[in-house]
């Protein structure tokens, strides 16, 4: 019996039908082998995007920023920064006294004209000094921010020294001592300035209340208890008025 020529063509339709079913068909699976093909070049080996990836997300070799970075002294206030109630209730956390600097939000209203050469001294009766405290009241173990004021009241140009040396402030219970910041204050810095007509100056330092025993800078075991305290700032022989502040549970 002679077979048909064409083995392929089975069924009762045009061998026409089933050849473009089989060519889809080839066409599908072709289409795979690609993808399966490309899926697997793709997926193997290192590639320069990646590695730019990384970089750019810092997982490489290079420097990484830390989250602690600046959580030190600093963070408990620096120059013109008040330190949050909470940051000297542990008294493990040791925190500092700021130096005396320049408050940094002062803006000079006006231009101000350079200072003339061979300016005398300001004597005591011509400056003015006034401290504030914040907070008041403050919590029971907080730390509390005295900013200091220097203004002239002289009629010409005249020159103070402003430095660390010449700047303390005082704390006192009931006419009693009960810190001072010179205590603190191994630099003993000279800063003269020169002070123009109405010009002033205003300084800020930090006191942390477990630091409440006389003539002694280390951090106490207990803060400063409840009541009502005095504050004293002083530039060289010019003291301020005492300002009240309260300390409360």
């Amino acid at each position: 019996m002679q077979r048909p020529a064409n083995r392929w063509t089975v069924g009762p339709l045009p061998s026409s039908v089933y050849w473009r079913r089989r060519a889809m068909v080839a066409v599908v699976v072709v289409g795979a082998v690609l993808l399966v093909w490309i899926f697997a070049r793709n997926s193997g080996g290192d590639h320069p995007t990646t590695a730019t990836s990384a970089a750019a997300s810092g997982q490489g070799g290079g420097s990484t920023v830390n989250p602690t970075a600046g959580a030190g002294a600093g963070a408990t206030g620096g120059p013109g920064a008040t330190g949050g109630p909470g940051a000297s209730s542990d008294p493990s956390a040791t925190p500092q006294i700021v130096p005396a600097s320049p408050d940094p939000t002062g803006q000079p209203t006006a231009q101000r004209s350079a200072p003339p050469a061979n300016i005398a001294p300001c004597t005591d009766d011509q400056i003015a000094v006034t401290v504030t405290v914040v907070p008041s009241p403050g919590p029971l173990g907080g730390t509390f921010s005295f900013d200091i004021n220097i203004a002239s009241k002289a009629t010409d140009w005249c020159t103070r020294d402003l430095g660390s040396g010449a700047q303390e402030v005082q704390i006192l219970r009931a006419g009693a001592l009960l810190f001072s910041s010179d205590d603190c204050n191994t630099a003993k810095k000279t800063d003269v300035r020169a002070f123009a007509v109405g010009d002033a100056v205003t300084y800020r330092i930090q006191w942390s209340s477990y630091r409440a025993t006389p003539h002694v800078c280390a951090v106490g075991a207990t803060p400063a208890p409840e009541g009502t305290y005095q504050v004293v700032a002083r530039v060289g022989s010019k003291l301020s008025a005492a300002t009240d502040f309260a300390i409360k549970r």
